[in-house]
Order: structure tokens, then C-alpha cells, then sequence
């Protein structure tokens, strides 16, 4: 009986112990439960915010990259602007409607989504955009409110951003029509069961419920902002997904309780199972904190970027432009003076067609770093465009003069880089301009350094000037004429005329050689040496080079064609030309497109050309000699170094300057030193040709001496092409047509 009782003790204490700790346990579970529930619904509701927010930024990042190319671009907004609508609406769903206003907000385009109806007024004077655009003019980034002058509905959101187009102030508007954004986010973000309400300002503007019976008690209230918007969401579950997010555990340990043991190994697989759910939730809790860190370092990035230039990280022309207002502000006020030099590296544009653009960014980075290392401290470096720095030097600053300055930039520029497999020299024009001369204003101060530096760049490379006040008028003047260059390349005012060589025996043209005229539409003929400096300075040379190569290369064609044979072709190239790296291939390729044999085309260059092409540039000269070109160098005299060069490289033909055929046969030196010409020429087995011959004289010398080939007005004049053709059918005679009918 004892035992028995024993046994009922035992088993009651048992059964007290296994429901006190069924119950305990069981309340324990739900308990924990509820609160992970809780914390579930609160990560949702932050999943969704952060979404928003997301979303949000991605339609202010559309409208200020579509406002900066609409305000980068020269074309009308509008034909841009449509082009792109339909790309925006696609990608962006909850995108309403484009609105572009001018400065007085007026309505000045309008695209709209499918299904939507344009805007009822044409004017937003009064709008909330309006208000706000007039207590903040200049606004950095897109801005959104609410303004239901815009939107169909009130709670729509609003994204503006100003741009300047054709000079004037717009602005971009887009609208976001917020319930079907919402609405989008609740349907990706959140899972089945839930039930949304999103208020503003107490009003439901979206709701996605239809059970509110666990409302009061499962309610989680979240504040949904951007910018100065701001919402509130409202999330709870509804009982079939409250059962669903409860686990059996507490029926387990309830049904579990009578046998401890394995009611403990629930448990503690329970506990177990928990910790690991509570630690996922803790992980994405820091990966949504790192991306919200990696999102506030891009928008940090993004700041830097708008007034510092990508590549050097040294001040952009906006960082510039904003640095200058506030010292020129300064200094006017002081009357002191500051200094603006203007740094360009010399043909970085043709460096980065011949090498490509990795090399040419390579050279930018090293040379931004060398004057860098020399400027002082206080020195305002920036990069303005992608061959140009610019520093800025306070008067008051102790240490040297500009001058020096520049001197110490254009020093350190100037050594060698070793780039990959290219040895590569860069030179820098500089010029310098002062505040005071621009009576502080900045738009002065920018132009009246263009000045100096075009002053500088006419010196050729390392040129350092100072402005002048008359040098306004002469950038005036060089930008006029480099605009109708382009314009005369474009409308093909440029053309080759054509002087022939004649064979005094025979009096019949051996060669032609083409010479460059530029053709205005007034009928003015401007010859070569009045625009070719300037073109070489630009991008213009290219384009002119392989224009006179290709009009050279059809004309000697249909010359060919006609039966004028043998005819070959001078062309004049000045070493800019020659040594530019695409000048083998063009003379290649519009050689064999004509069908001309190579050595009908002769290249006339000036002695010191050939001398630099003998000392620095020997891969060219070896190109031309692959290709099967003819060269003609153009002597005033003969040196030492040009008998070395001619030892490396023996031209084809060689012609006596204009200068010293002048005075033959009357001037003794002259006379002297055209005869060693001829006697050079001879003895190196070259073609020897005098060039001007004006008088009957000059040719009887010439003829005594055996110097057969003479080119000058006497013989034939300047002619175009179609004045010339019928003339190489038969011997010259000296009659052709006056030069004024060129």
C-alpha cells in the first residue's frame, strides 16, 4: 500500500510538476511568440519604408539625369524630351505625366501615360512648386512635394528640378501617381495575410484590408517619409495568418508535458529554432543598415562629383566657377588682384585618336599629379576640360611672381612618360590673366585668358603670354575664323588649284603641284598660310589633311583616265601634318580607292621639316618608303646637317626656294648657292626643280646648267582644275588664263 502510495506520490508529483511545467512552458512559448510576431511585423513595415524610399530616389535620380541632358544637350528639349518619354513611362509604371514649365510656370510640354487626360490649366503661378522654387531658387537636386495643381489626386507626388535650356531657366516636373506606387511596393514586399492601410495627414490614401478583426490588437504604425513628405503605414495580419505565424510548439509541449524529457527536447529544439530565426532577422537588419551606409557614400560621391572632375579629383569648372565668385568678391572689395593661368597640354586631343583614350587618360592623371607636386599650397588647382588646368594665384601670396609660376609648371610638364610601350613628350601653352584687368568679373577674367593662351599657342609649344587688352580683339577674330573654317569644310568652299612643273625642253607638264585655297562665298581666294596655323592648333587639321589627300589622289584619277600620262602630283604638308600618326594610312587608303600608282604622289616638304623628320620621327619616314610615296624637300641652301640627313634618307627630288631663284643670275651668292643646289641634287641621282621662275634669264641659267624642271607664273599660273585639264594636252606656251578668273 506504502509502495503504492509511494507511486501515486510520485506519479502525482509528476503530473503536478509535468502540468506546472506544461503550463509555464507553454506560456513561456507563446509569450515569445507573440513578440517574435511582433518584431516580424515591424521588419516588414521597415522593409517596406526602406523600399519606398528606394523608389522614391530611383524617380528623383530620372528627373535630374533627364533635366542634365536636356540642359547638356543644344537641341530643343522638347524633340529630346518626347523621343525619351515612352523609354521613362516603360520603366518607371508609376510615372503619371512629364511636365516641362518655363521661368513664369507656364506649362511649356506635356506627356501623359496612357489613360490619363493633359493638365486642365496651362499656368502655376500660384502652385506649391512655384512657392517653393521662389523661397529656394537655386535648388541642387530634384525636390518633390505635393501639388495637386499637377496630379489627379491630391496625396500624388510631385519631383521637380530646374535646367537651362537655350538660355532661359525650365522646369522638369514629373508626376508619381502614389496609390499605384504603393500599391506595386505592397504587392512585391508583402506576403499573403497581411493587411495595409497607408494615411496622410489622417486620410487613407491606400488600403489594402478586409479584415480589421485583430486591428487594435496587432496594429504596427510606421512613419513612410521622403524628403519633406511624409505617411503613415498601417500593417497587421488577419487570424488565418496569425495561425499561420504561430508555431505547434506550444501544443506539443502541452500535449508533451507528461513526458518531461522529451517535452525538454522540444523545448529546446524549440529554442533553438528561435535563436536562429532571431539571428536571420538580425542579419538582414544589418545588411538593409549597410546598404542604407552604401547609399548615403554614393550620395556623398555624387556631391563630390559635381564640382570636382572624376578622373584627377582635382576641382571641375563649376567647383572653379564658384571658387572664383567668392575670391573675386573678396579681393574687389580689398582691391587686391589675383592671377588665373590657363594650362593647355598641346595636341592631347590627337594624342587620344592616335594612342587611344586609356593612354590619354594615363597622360591627364600623370601630368595633373606633376603640377600638383610643384604648385604651392595655396595655389587653387582645377581641370576645366579634357586638355586644360587651371590655377589660380592670390597677389597677396608670398613667393614668386606668375611668371615663375608658370615657368615651374611648364618645366615639370615637359620631361618625357613612359606609358606601356610609348615614349611620349607633352608640352603646355599657358596663359595668364589678372583680375584687375577684368575689373574683377569672371566671365572677363575666363575670356581675357583665352586671350593670352591663343597669344601663346601662336608661339608653338612652351608659349607663355600675359593678356594684353588688344589681344580681346584677336581671340575675337581667331574664333570667327576657326568658326567659318569648320563652316567652309562642311560646305566644301575648300578646293586645290594646280600649278604645273614644266620640262624646259619639251615644254610640257611633268607634275602638278596642288596648292590649298580657300574659297569663300563672296568669291575671296584666301590662300593657306592665312588659316592653316590655326587649323593646325585644332581638330580641323585631320579633317583638312586627308580632304587635300583624297581630292589630290581622284583629280590625278580622272587626269589618268583622260589620257595625261605620265602626270604625277605634288601636295604640300607642313610637319604637323607629316608627323600626325594616321597620315601612312590615309595615304594608303585614298591611293588605292583612286587607282593611282604611289609614285605619282610626292609629298613637298620644307628643309626643316626633313631635318626633324631625319632626327625624331625615323618610323615615318619609313612608312613612307613601304608605301612607295615620293618626297621633295625645298631648299635655301646646303649645311652639314642637311647632307646627314640626306645620307639617311635621300629625297626624290629637291626644290630651289623661291628666294634664291629671285636674284639668279645677278645676285653672286645666290647664284653661288643655287648652283650647289643643282650640283647636290645631281650627284644624289634627284630630280632638281626651280621654282618661281619669273624672267627668260633665269631659264637660260637654269638650261646651261642642266636644270630642266621649273615651275613659276612665266611657264603657267595658278589654275583650277578644270582650267588646267585641256592645257596638259599639248606643250605650255605661257598663255593661260589671268589669275583674277581664279
Amino acid at each position: 500500500m506504502h509502495a503504492r502510495w509511494r507511486l501515486v506520490r510520485r506519479l502525482l508529483l509528476i503530473l503536478l510538476l509535468g502540468c506546472v511545467l506544461t503550463l509555464v512552458s507553454t506560456r513561456f512559448i507563446l509569450l515569445a511568440e507573440d513578440q517574435t510576431i511582433r518584431q516580424r511585423l515591424q521588419d516588414d513595415s521597415r522593409q517596406l519604408e526602406y523600399q519606398l524610399r528606394h523608389v522614391m530616389l530611383n524617380y528623383t535620380f530620372a528627373t535630374e539625369w533627364t533635366a542634365r541632358r536636356l540642359a547638356a544637350d543644344d537641341q530643343n528639349y522638347a524633340e529630346q524630351l518626347s523621343s525619351e518619354a515612352e523609354s521613362l513611362f516603360l520603366f518607371y509604371p508609376s510615372l503619371q505625366r512629364i511636365i516641362v514649365l518655363d521661368n513664369d510656370f507656364n506649362k511649356r510640354f506635356e506627356r501623359f501615360r496612357n489613360g490619363e487626360q493633359a493638365l486642365a490649366k496651362d499656368k502655376f503661378p500660384t502652385s506649391a512648386l512655384a512657392q517653393a522654387a521662389a523661397s529656394v531658387p537655386q535648388i541642387p537636386h530634384a525636390k518633390s512635394i505635393l501639388d495637386e495643381q499637377f496630379a489627379n489626386n491630391a496625396s500624388d507626388i510631385v519631383v521637380s528640378l530646374p535646367f537651362e535650356s537655350l538660355n532661359t531657366t525650365h522646369y522638369l516636373v514629373i508626376v508619381v501617381d502614389i496609390h499605384k506606387l504603393i500599391d506595386q511596393l505592397v504587392r512585391q514586399q508583402i506576403t499573403e495575410g497581411y493587411q495595409v492601410a497607408v494615411k496622410l495627414d489622417e486620410q487613407s490614401i491606400y488600403r489594402f484590408a478586409g479584415n480589421d478583426e485583430l486591428r487594435d490588437e496587432w496594429l504596427v504604425e510606421r512613419p513612410l517619409s521622403f524628403t519633406t513628405n511624409q505617411w503613415t503605414l498601417e500593417l497587421w495580419p488577419t487570424p488565418e495568418k496569425l495561425n499561420q505565424m504561430y508555431s505547434a510548439s506550444a501544443q506539443l509541449v502541452f500535449f508533451g508535458g507528461l513526458i518531461l524529457t522529451a517535452g525538454g527536447l522540444v523545448l529546446g529544439w524549440r529554442s533553438q529554432r528561435l535563436h536562429r530565426t532571431v539571428n536571420e532577422h538580425k542579419g538582414e537588419v544589418k545588411q538593409l543598415r549597410k546598404r542604407l551606409k552604401n547609399t548615403h557614400a554614393t550620395e556623398a560621391k555624387l556631391v563630390f562629383l559635381a564640382d570636382h572632375d572624376a578622373q584627377t579629383e582635382l576641382p571641375n569648372k563649376n567647383g572653379l566657377k564658384n571658387y572664383l565668385l567668392k575670391q573675386l568678391e573678396t579681393i574687389a572689395d580689398e582691391q587686391q588682384d589675383l592671377h588665373l593661368l590657363v594650362i593647355s597640354i598641346d595636341s592631347l586631343r590627337e594624342l587620344n585618336h592616335a594612342l587611344g583614350h586609356p593612354v590619354g587618360d594615363e597622360i591627364i592623371q600623370r601630368i595633373a599629379l606633376r603640377i600638383n607636386k610643384v604648385v604651392p599650397d595655396a595655389v587653387y588647382l582645377a581641370r576645366t576640360t579634357i586638355d586644360t588646368f587651371v590655377a589660380v594665384q592670390n597677389s597677396n601670396e608670398s613667393g614668386s611672381s606668375v611668371e615663375t609660376l608658370a615657368r615651374t609648371i611648364r618645366e615639370a610638364i615637359s620631361p618625357q612618360l613612359f606609358i606601356d610601350d610609348h615614349e611620349i613628350y607633352c608640352s603646355a601653352s599657358i596663359g595668364i590673366a589678372s583680375a584687375k584687368d577684368a575689373n574683377y568679373q569672371l566671365e572677363t577674367l575666363f575670356h581675357n585668358a583665352d586671350a593670352a593662351l591663343y597669344k601663346a599657342k601662336r608661339q608653338g609649344y612652351f608659349g607663355i603670354e600675359r593678356y594684353q587688352p588688344e589681344e580681346r580683339f584677336e581671340l575675337s577674330e581667331r574664333r570667327e575664323r576657326l568658326h567659318a573654317l569648320r563652316i567652309a569644310l562642311e560646305k566644301q568652299e575648300l578646293e586645290l588649284n594646280y600649278q604645273p612643273i614644266i620640262q624646259l625642253r619639251s615644254h610640257r607638264a611633268e607634275s602638278v603641284e596642288g596648292l590649298l585655297r580657300w574659297r569663300t562665298a563672296q568669291g575671296q581666294v584666301i590662300e593657306p598660310r592665312q588659316f592653316l596655323n590655326l587649323m593646325e592648333q585644332t581638330g580641323l587639321i585631320f579633317s583638312l589633311t586627308e580632304f587635300v589627300i583624297r581630292s589630290a589622289c581622284q583629280q590625278l584619277k580622272r587626269w589618268h583616265e583622260a589620257g595625261i600620262e605620265p602626270l604625277s602630283i605634288g601636295l604640300n604638308l607642313s610637319l604637323r601634318q607629316l608627323t600626325m600618326p594616321e597620315l601612312p594610312k590615309l595615304l594608303e587608303q585614298h591611293i588605292k580607292r583612286a587607282q593611282v600608282a604611289p609614285d605619282d604622289i610626292q609629298l613637298d616638304i620644307d628643309e626643316a621639316s626633313f631635318l626633324q623628320l631625319c632626327d625624331h620621327h625615323h618610323a615615318t619616314l619609313e612608312q613612307f618608303k613601304k608605301l612607295g610615296v615620293r618626297l621633295c624637300v625645298n631648299l635655301l641652301g646646303v649645311s652639314h646637317q642637311l647632307l646627314q640627313a640626306m645620307n639617311f634618307c635621300s629625297p626624290h627630288a629637291i626644290k630651289i626656294a623661291p628666294e634664291l631663284v629671285a636674284d639668279i643670275p645677278n645676285e653672286p651668292v645666290q647664284t653661288e648657292l643655287v648652283e650647289s643646289i643643282i650640283r647636290l641634287a645631281q650627284n644624289s641621282h634627284c630630280q632638281v626643280i626651280a621654282v618661281a621662275v619669273e624672267n627668260h634669264q633665269q631659264i637660260d641659267f637654269l638650261k646651261q646648267r642642266n636644270c630642266y624642271l621649273a615651275q613659276g607664273n612665266l611657264l603657267a599660273t595658278v589654275l583650277t582644275a578644270e582650267q588646267l585639264g585641256p592645257l596638259l594636252q599639248s606643250p605650255f606656251t605661257g598663255s593661260q588664263p589671268p589669275l583674277a578668273s581664279l
